[in-house]
């Protein structure tokens, strides 16, 4: 670990050169200090690469669900609302939907020490519950088994046509390696219905694959730019791995770029996009954004982003049979789009702030009726998008969410991977 983070790690100048390795008894807290956490929110160890690594191929033993959580302000007491629920997982098969409340898991009640055992546990008993004025009523309970299979990030599409003009809407979650030849087929879909605006829904999705993340703005982006040599993003690493790119000419090292045409099975050619945005719209879909900013218009609808503006690699010893099983997830580089824009440790701000309604009146994904989505059919129909009126906010009186937990399984989704390694 000492040897790698100082060789590869974006702040390896905070690293103390004092560290005596023969008086360091417990890994995790050894990572934890070779970490600049000033800046690094994100670097992470694991004894479990194996899992990690088929995480980020969309491979998980899981309910097949996304969770927000929430408190009554005069109970204290925790609960549960699915944001999503992946297609064909045993959460769907359950028949839980977005908007359906969980109260108790195995007959206790959800807690800050507890509440991961939604994701991890390989089978639970659930307790649902209904909102009736104001108050959680219990419903019935449900029975999990987790299982191990593919996710499908493409959770909802649709066409809308409103007669002069046709929207496509996309759900997209996570990008997983490999992901776009789940999304090919719906942009296709898109393109053989004649769309004329495109609404782009990445409020869920915490990111994953620089790669990924390329082709899907070379699926929207204005065909114009798909020559091979538009910058996406430039990279800048640590001092030695910025000056050994500099100086060996790798340029690819130090820029990733658009795709070529010839090289994207299908192009929108749009001149806009309506992006919808929340606080779990996380770094490879910051980058889509912000990447996407400087060559067409990006109009963002919902909540502020995570604020994620680096970028990791997964590093593991796979001929060392001891520890073959470790890794770590280290930030390696920070990004900045083709205008110079980064360190947005705050997040991207909405054009238009909208609230993503969980309880009460909930709306599945896709449907005009659901809040974001509403929005931007309504900023689509108008030639004065700075009239349009914002639906109301639905907040219910005295419920907290508390975005501190944890919405769904850690995984190196939840993170802007690069798989060119130094």
């Amino acid at each position: 670990m000492l040897e790698l983070m100082k060789e590869v790690y974006l702040w390896e100048t905070h690293i103390l050169d004092t560290f005596d390795i023969r008086y360091e008894f417990d890994e995790f807290e050894f990572f934890e200090k070779l970490c600049y956490r000033t800046e690094d929110r994100w670097s992470f160890l694991t004894d479990d690469v194996q899992s990690l690594l088929e995480g980020g191929e969309g491979v998980e033993t899981t309910f097949g669900y996304s969770l927000a959580f929430g408190t009554f302000s005069n109970t204290g007491n925790y609960f549960a609302v699915i944001q999503y629920v992946y297609p064909q997982t045993p959460a769907t098969e359950a028949g839980l939907k977005r908007g359906s409340i969980i109260i108790e898991m195995n007959g206790n009640a959800i807690t800050r020490d507890n509440y991961t055992d939604l994701y991890y546990s390989s089978s639970l008993s659930l307790t649902l519950g209904e909102l009736q004025d104001g108050v959680i009523h219990q419903t019935g309970t449900v029975n999990l088994t987790a299982r191990k299979q593919n996710l499908n990030p493409v959770i909802a599409s649709t066409v809308i046509d409103n007669g002069s003009q046709k929207t496509g809407y996309i759900c997209y979650t996570d990008f997983f390696g490999n992901s776009e030849t789940l999304f090919y087929p719906v942009f296709q879909e898109f393109k053989a219905a004649g769309i004329t605006d495109l609404v782009l829904d990445l409020r869920y999705n915490l990111g994953g694959y620089l790669s990924v993340a390329a082709a899907l703005v070379g699926v929207v982006c204005p065909s114009e730019f798909l020559t091979g040599n538009t910058v996406l993003i430039s990279k800048t690493w640590n001092d030695l791995y910025q000056d050994y790119w500099a100086d060996n000419n790798r340029d690819d090292m130090l820029h990733e770029y658009f795709p070529k045409f010839s090289d994207v099975p299908v192009n929108l050619n749009l001149s806009r996009i309506y992006i919808l945005t929340g606080y779990n719209t996380a770094s490879a879909s910051e980058l889509t954004i912000c990447g996407l900013d400087p060559y067409m218009e990006v109009i963002k609808i919902g909540d502020v982003t995570r604020g994620k503006y680096t970028a990791a690699m997964i590093f593991n010893p796979e001929e060392d049979p001891e520890i073959e099983n470790w890794g770590t997830q280290a930030i390696v580089y920070k990004y900045a789009n083709a205008e110079g824009v980064t360190d947005f440790k705050n997040g991207f701000s909405p054009d238009y702030p909208v609230e993503d309604v969980l309880m009460g009146e909930v709306y599945s994904l896709g449907d005009p009726r659901e809040n974001l989505f509403k929005t931007a059919l309504s900023l689509i129909g108008t030639n004065a998008p700075s009239s349009v009126s914002l639906p109301p906010t639905r907040n219910i009186s005295g419920v907290n969410f508390d975005r501190s937990f944890s919405s769904k399984m850690n995984g190196l989704n939840h993170h802007l991977i690069d798989t060119k390694k130094p």
